[in-house]
């Protein structure tokens, strides 16, 4: 009778402690992973909130080459809003950098035929932060496994904290009418990372 109240005793031990450390774990990777886990909503600095309207992981299998009018329709694509509040970051200066962490790509795909781009629009006016191609990818970036995408800023004016701005980040290969097959099933992953920071001005 003993030994079954022991084991009784043990069993639920284990069950509230393995539970208590599962609470803990998901509460941690929550806060700390900086964008929003349910893919809809999430507060990355206090000040400015990112929503993703798919997710913020980026996981492409490169497919078939895309003629250059043919990107908008066709290459793929992570969109996401930033939007300040303006009654905590009134008065401040506010710099908002977007990259790419945890970024890997297949050794392939370090060529011109790659091509990404990272553009915000704020409701009237896009502006492209970076464009590039596999070409750009160097040594650093590979082994970083970061890719900056660029920054918006209230000192240059890119930035404005009365408005809402509308992020997109696309990558696709460039058709270029040579045999491409070579760079088709390749894979290039990311997680989009928005940091903010702000000072009084």
């Amino acid at each position: 009778m003993e030994f079954k109240k022991l084991i009784l005793i043990l069993a639920i031990t284990a069950t509230i402690v393995f539970g208590c450390l599962w609470g803990s774990t998901y509460a941690y990777y929550t806060y700390s992973g900086g964008t929003s886990l349910n893919v809809t909503t999430g507060n990355v600095n206090t000040g400015v909130v990112v929503v993703f309207n798919q997710s913020e992981y980026m996981n492409v299998k490169t497919g078939v080459p895309i003629a250059e009018n043919d990107v908008d329709a066709y290459a793929s694509k992570t969109v996401f809003t930033l939007k300040a509040d303006s009654s905590i970051l009134n008065g401040y200066d506010v710099a908002v950098s977007i990259s790419l962490i945890n970024f890997k790509i297949d050794n392939d795909l370090l060529v011109n035929d790659l091509r990404y781009d990272f553009s915000c629009n704020d409701g009237t006016t896009t502006k492209t932060l970076v464009s590039g191609s596999g070409n750009y990818i160097d040594d650093n970036i590979y082994n970083s496994g970061v890719l900056p995408l660029g920054t918006l800023a209230t000192s240059d004016g890119s930035f404005n904290i009365n408005k809402t701005y509308t992020c997109t980040f696309r990558v696709w290969l460039q058709e270029t009418g040579s045999d491409q097959n070579h760079l088709m099933n390749k894979n290039l992953s990311g997680i989009v990372r928005v940091n903010s920071v702000f000072r009084k001005q």
